[in-house]
Formats: structure tokens, sequence, C-alpha cells
């Protein structure tokens, strides 16, 4: 298990050094064009438990990122707040608490009044970046995947350096199962904000394509450093234990189950999955 620490650590430092230089040569390349830093306002993907996932190989249309996860909570910036129109922010912010509490109906009532504004604003401004921001959001709420993908084209043709609409596009990609560009896209972030608020959740987003596709030594690479940047997620933990398993790592696998454990006791399926590693750990020990 030592061993196995001391090479994820390398991987992650020449990783995360290799994505502050992309970083700076995009910014390079690109001299005209302006970065919008990347302080998201929440875009919390569907909820699921570890049910039916235990397997580390099988695949997860919708991976968690639990509601009350910190980096999911923080504000929105004050640019946006003002150029968007707190009406289209606020129904945004409504219909995403209402979902929160399983009002489902009601939270898609208030969704649709923030596209309709949102709609309005570029109809009057073509080049509004935060009403693209605030209209991706809630398209990607109501699972309007496409829609997602063709507005953030959109906006990114106006701004490329946008990351906001990055980050969102990615996860659209993802939950259309095209991996191919959600990766492109979630890498793309990763390099050019890779202390951006929504990096833990990219990198996630990352783990649970490399686990999908069996490049679990990659997947170990991303789960991990999404539990470095955010270590209070059980769900991050429960993946990270499933490719160390499927990977024979069970001594790593366990010291994840065992965190997963102690975020959310009464998961049973983490809890089995602990158990289960502590025998073939032991077994392999002998």
């Amino acid at each position: 298990m030592r061993l196995h620490s001391v090479f994820l650590f390398f991987l992650m430092v020449v990783f995360t050094g290799s994505s502050f230089l992309m970083a700076q040569e995009a910014e390079q390349s690109q001299p005209g064009q302006q970065q919008v830093p990347a302080q998201a306002e929440p875009v919390f993907t569907q909820p699921q438990t570890p049910a039916q996932t235990t397997q580390p190989s099988q695949q997860t249309q919708a991976p968690t990122v639990q509601q009350n996860q910190p980096a999911q909570q923080r504000p929105l910036n004050q640019n946006l707040q003002r150029q968007t129109g707190s009406d289209a922010l606020q129904s945004y912010r409504v219909g995403r608490d209402l979902e929160t509490r399983n009002r489902f109906d009601e939270a898609n009532t208030y969704y649709n009044e923030a596209v309709r504004i949102c709609m309005d604003e570029l109809n009057r401004n073509s080049a509004n970046m935060d009403s693209y921001t605030v209209l991706t959001w809630t398209l990607l709420r109501q699972r309007r995947y496409a829609e997602v993908i063709n507005w953030g084209d959109r906006a990114l043709r106006i701004n490329p350096g946008d990351f906001r609409i990055v980050e969102t596009m990615g996860e659209a990609y993802f939950y259309l199962n095209d991996y191919e560009h959600s990766l492109i896209m979630m890498q793309r972030y990763a390099a050019s904000m890779p202390r951006g608020d929504r990096a833990s959740t990219v990198y996630f987003f990352m783990g649970e394509i490399y686990r999908n596709q069996r490049k679990y030594l990659h997947a170990d690479i991303a789960y991990t450093t999404a539990v470095t940047l955010e270590a209070g997620v059980f769900l991050w933990w429960f993946r990270l234990g499933n490719v160390r398993e499927a990977a024979g790592e069970y001594e790593s696998a366990v010291a994840a189950y065992e965190r997963s454990v102690s975020l959310n006791p009464s998961s049973r399926e983490a809890t089995e999955a602990l158990e289960r590693t502590k025998r073939l750990n032991a077994t392999a020990q002998r």
C-alpha cells in the first residue's frame, strides 16, 4: 500500500504540473480571449446511491455529487448576479432547492421560467456569457443534455475561455454517454482551472469515465485527486475503493472503503465492500 500511495502521489504531481503548463500554453495561444473565473453556481448531478453499482466495472449513467457537498454551495460571483438579472438566477436557485426536496414538478416550473428569462436576455444581447451560463445550468438540471451542448457551443464560439460553460458541457456529454467529448471538456477545465470551484467534481467525472472504460489506474488517479481536493464526499471514496478493488489493490481499497463508511455508516453497500476487501486482503497477505 505504501508503494501504491507513493506512486499515485508522484503521478498526481506530474498530472497537476502538466495541467499548469497546459493552462499557460492555452493563455499564450489565445492572448485576446478573456478567461472567466470558474466561480460556478452549483450544478448538482442527479441523486443516486451506490445500489447496483458495487461492482467496479459496472457503468454508471448519473454519478452523484452529494447535495450537502461543501464545494457545491459556493456563492455566485457578483458580476453574474448583476448581468444575468436576479429573476433568472433566482428562478434557477428556487428550482434547484425544490428539486433537492424532491418537489420536481414545482422545480420544473421555476426552471422553465429561468430558461425563458435567459432566452429573452440573449435575444437582447447574444453575447451575454452569464445568460448562457445560467441557461446551460438550468437545461442540465432538466436533463436536456443535447440543448446544453447546442447552447454551450454557441457560447464558446463567443468566448472559448468561459470554463463555467466548458464544465457544464462536460457533464452533458457524460450523460449522453459521449465519454470522448466529456473527457475532452473535463481535461480542458482541469488544465486551465486546476483549483477552480468545480475542479474536484471534474476529476470525479474523469474517474467515472475511466472506471466505465476499465482503466482502473487512470480512475484511481482521478478519484484520488477528487478526494484530495474535497475529502467529504461519501460516493467519491466508495468509487475509489471500487477501482482499487478491481485492480487487486486490496489494502488501499480497504482504506478507501473505510473512509466511505465513516462518511456514511448506514450504507450497506460500503460496509459489505469493506468487509469483502478485508477478507481479500487477508487472503492475499498469506
